[in-house]
């Protein structure tokens, strides 16, 4: 640094000072502002609120200052604007509100929040949630959850509720203990119902049950006990967008506001409190109820009119038909008479004719039987006579054959094959037939007609070889 340069140094404080004075001076009275909280950073210790503000535009960060809101101060401010707007001042939400601008050397920039616009933010509510309505219309899915068929018996109910919520527990106590007995199927899908991550609560209870729409009748959203704060989260669009398309009717009663949420708006209709919706699913079933009752009572009036009509009919057949049956009676009555003359008058003369056919008959067949007997007879003698020839021709054939064919047997014989000149070898009382089965040294008996003769085998030949 060149000494003959006059240079000013100041410290980080005195640029801190001139900067707390100079805001003070410009900046002494609040303003107006116009931002969304993007997070709330609320401390219950303290109670003090430490808001992170910021402005956007298409998506892209514009300005973002750190605020202040003491504790007693938050206190009244957080009370008088869920008074208004029936919402707790949360993250996400565009407010107006009126801010003194400060800043400390050693804490930095902020702004000191000194009061909200409640009435603003209503107004940016009620903005939201005419765009989002005018978008479900638009859309096709305002009336859409209306146009399905209701079950004419909501026995199967689906039930998006807490199970420690008093309208929960209404709706059990009212529904299960009806005076006329009719029995529900009940099942609880736990959901968080107020809140900004009621959206996201109750979405997931809504899949889950699409996935079971087959055991179910009807859907119902019930909430009860805690007041009308916090029921923003029924006017989303994403929310009433789900229950809109949802595949089953859907049943709301979830606070006691006059002023229609969207999700209320798209049920297929909306009782308000847990209570009613019970009394309506028992009003449905009474309805079916006396409508069975009435189809009897149709049924039974239909019965009798068309029995006493089948009795008229019957009683009117029966007076017909035994008028036929007389008539008929008397006909055949009459012709059997008739019959019973005309045999009396033909009786004897048919019957002195059939015997005397009869009669006839059995000199027919005295003579038939007498020369068929005596045909059959000469028929016989003809044949007796034929079989006994036959019969002797035969005997002389076969005496003959028998004759030749033992004369034959006697040449055969091996006396007489012996006599004319033949022997017969034998070794070992064995017949032999074959040189071949002869060997050196076998004693040989050879049979003669008139005796034999021993010998021994000195050598054996056969034709041809040794």
């Amino acid at each position: 640094m060149s000494n003959s340069t006059a240079t000013s140094v100041f410290t980080l404080l005195d640029i801190g000072k001139s900067l707390q004075r100079m805001i003070s001076t410009h900046y002494h009275k609040p303003y107006w502002i116009k931002t969304e909280i993007a997070k709330l950073n609320a401390y219950t210790k303290s109670g003090h609120c430490y808001p992170d503000l910021v402005e956007k535009q298409n998506g892209q960060v514009l300005a973002q200052m750190r605020a202040i809101i003491w504790s007693d101060t938050f206190k009244t401010i957080s009370k008088q604007f869920e008074d208004v707007t029936r919402k707790p001042l949360s993250e996400g939400m565009t407010v107006m509100i009126l801010a003194k601008v400060t800043y400390h050397p050693n804490y930095g920039f902020s702004l000191n929040i000194v009061d909200i616009d409640a009435s603003f933010t209503l107004g940016e509510m009620a903005k939201e949630k005419l765009e989002s309505l005018k978008r479900l219309k638009t859309e096709g899915l305002f009336d859409l959850n209306k146009t399905l068929t209701f079950p004419k018996v909501p026995k199967r109910i689906a039930i998006i509720s807490v199970e420690t919520s008093k309208g929960y527990q209404d709706f059990l106590n009212i529904i299960s203990h009806n005076k006329y007995g009719f029995k529900f199927e009940l099942e609880l899908f736990p959901a968080l119902l107020q809140g900004d991550k009621a959206i996201t609560s109750i979405s997931e209870a809504l899949e889950l049950i699409k996935t079971r729409t087959s055991e179910f009748d009807v859907v119902t959203i019930i909430r009860g006990g805690g007041g009308d704060v916090g029921l923003s989260c029924y006017d989303s669009f994403i929310l009433a967008s789900k229950v809109a398309r949802f595949p089953l009717p859907v049943i709301s009663g979830i606070g006691h506001s006059t002023n229609e949420t969207l999700v209320e708006m798209v049920t297929y209709t909306n009782k308000i409190t847990p209570t009613d919706v019970a009394y309506f699913f028992i009003d449905r079933f009474m309805d079916c109820f006396e409508e069975l009752n009435m189809l009897h009572s149709d049924f039974n009036r239909l019965v009798k009119y068309k029995l006493k009509e089948e009795q008229f009919e019957l009683k009117a057949l029966h007076l017909k038909f035994k008028s036929q049956v007389d008539t008929l009676l008397q006909r055949h009555d009459f012709m059997l008479k008739q019959q019973r003359q005309r045999i009396k008058s033909t009786l004897p003369s048919y019957v002195r004719s059939r015997f005397d056919g009869l009669t006839q008959l059995s000199f027919q067949l005295k003579f038939m039987t007498k020369q068929g007997f005596q045909t059959e007879n000469q028929q016989l003698r003809r044949l007796s006579n034929t079989l006994k020839r036959e019969t002797s021709d035969v005997l002389v054939n076969n005496h003959n054959t028998l004759n030749y064919l033992s004369s034959n047997l006697k040449l055969l014989s091996p006396e007489q094959i012996l006599k004319r000149g033949y022997t017969l070898n034998l070794v070992n009382d064995k017949i032999i037939k074959s040189a071949s089965d002869l060997k050196t040294g076998d004693q040989l008996k050879t049979m003669f007609a008139d005796g034999y003769a021993e010998s021994k085998v000195i050598k054996t030949k056969l034709n041809g070889k040794n």
